[in-house]
């Protein structure tokens, strides 16, 4: 036990969140350990994206918060859906990358090498001139991987992955998947990936929180998901999941 709460680098306790009067997420009990991958499942509205956003302490000043323990590790980065599109269409991306480095360090110190290394990770090519392009001249695909890479630059111990894979086709689907396998192999980062998808995160995610109309129904690894359910919600996404991935393949 000792050595669990050791690498513990998220752990909620009994979380319960109101936003005027709505009881949102309700008694979130939720741990994520050092290295693990785990996936936060569940359809829009579920109160997967309200969960991180308690998780990173940026919920509406409005919100009514009670907790019986939360703890979190110091640096949390985080890429949500479609974040890309912050990115400033009249600056060129190597330009918005140092002020992102400098931000976090105060300094532009050796922003190039740092942010060399990291596209290189998340797979970009051609890096000397990439940095000199524009938003706009960068495929949507790139973009994504910028945002990611942006994430990266404080160098987080936990990536929160929100719906980064929201609209895309299969194949593509799968190349960010792949993406996140080698940025946890190569960086030795923990992710909290959050997705409604649940095929997208098999042979991926260690272990799988499900959650329906705010609460967290099912919890299991990742393998024994797929083979025993007992909320009649999972039994039917998973079923509607497979039914989809037989007819994709």
């Amino acid at each position: 036990m000792e050595k669990n709460i050791v690498n513990l680098e998220i752990n909620i306790e009994n979380l319960n969140v109101s936003i005027d009067n709505n009881g949102l997420l309700k008694n979130i009990n939720f741990k994520i350990e050092k290295g693990e991958v785990v996936a936060l499942v569940g359809e829009s509205g579920s109160g997967k994206t309200l969960t991180a956003k308690f998780i990173l302490g940026i919920l509406p000043e409005r919100s009514v918060v009670a907790y019986d323990n939360f703890c979190k590790t110091q640096k949390i980065g985080a890429v949500f859906q479609n974040s890309f599109t912050s990115l400033n269409p009249t600056v060129k991306i190597g330009n918005q990358l140092k002020r992102l480095y400098q931000s976090h360090y105060g300094n532009y110190g050796d922003w190039t090498k740092k942010v060399v290394h990291l596209l290189e990770k998340v797979g970009i090519t051609n890096i000397d001139k990439f940095l000199k392009k524009y938003p706009h001249e960068s495929s949507g695909g790139e973009k994504q991987r910028v945002a990611i890479a942006g994430a990266l630059i404080a160098d987080p111990d936990v990536l929160i992955a929100d719906e980064v894979t929201t609209a895309l086709d299969l194949k593509t689907k799968f190349e960010v998947i792949n993406l996140f396998k080698n940025i946890r192999k190569e960086l030795g980062i923990t992710i909290l990936f959050i997705t409604h998808d649940l095929m997208s995160i098999k042979n991926f995610a260690n272990r799988v929180y499900v959650m329906y109309k705010g609460e967290i129904v099912e919890e299991n690894t990742c393998e024994k998901i797929f083979l025993e359910q007992t909320h009649p919600y999972v039994k039917r996404i998973i079923g509607f999941s497979n039914t989809l991935w037989t007819r994709d393949k």
